[in-house]
């Protein structure tokens, strides 16, 4: 990718993850390894505190890594060990949770499987999960707020069609 991995701090060596953390653990570091990303993305260029958060908690909700998670799956991107620790993450047994009763409970499912893989992949291939990051569309370079714009606009047409009823999924996929 060009840049080098000295910003985040080494993983621990582990080496059989599934087999010493549960899907959940694994979720949790996932999730901090993807707000790093999401902020180190939208760190240039330089902006005020209150733009910076915006825009990184646009892509941190659970419906923002959903609609990265079903793009990536279309994508045919992840390979059969990456699905199978993305259905190991989904079935995450948790406590209930605001954000649970937002997005409801296949959302936020979804969104603690991309999680719990980002976990894994920080625990065991950092390479790929660059490549992962890359596929997402998190860059080190300047960026654009065009992660959290098109997501911003894929979660509009998805209120619009499954919660409203004014759109079909055909029409959406159209």
């Amino acid at each position: 990718m060009g840049f080098e991995r000295w910003w985040l701090p080494p993983p621990p060596e582990v080496k059989k993850p599934r087999s010493l953390y549960n899907a959940a653990s694994l979720a949790y570091l996932g999730d901090c390894i993807y707000e790093l990303y999401a902020r180190r993305h939208f760190f240039f260029p330089p902006l005020s505190i209150n733009d910076y958060n915006k825009r990184v908690m646009d892509v941190v909700k659970c419906e923002s890594q959903d609609l990265l998670l079903n793009r990536l799956l279309g994508e045919d991107f992840l390979t059969q060990e990456e699905r199978d620790i993305l259905r190991w993450g989904r079935n995450i047994v948790s406590s209930k949770t605001r954000t649970r009763k937002r997005a409801g409970i296949a959302v936020y499912n979804r969104a603690s499987s991309l999680e719990t893989l980002i976990g894994y992949l920080y625990l065991t291939n950092f390479k790929r999960l660059e490549q992962l990051m890359f596929q997402l569309g998190f860059t080190s370079g300047a960026s654009s707020q065009h992660i959290a714009d098109e997501l911003r606009s894929s979660f509009q047409l998805c209120i619009l069609s499954y919660d409203y009823g004014v759109l079909s999924p055909d029409t959406v996929a159209n």
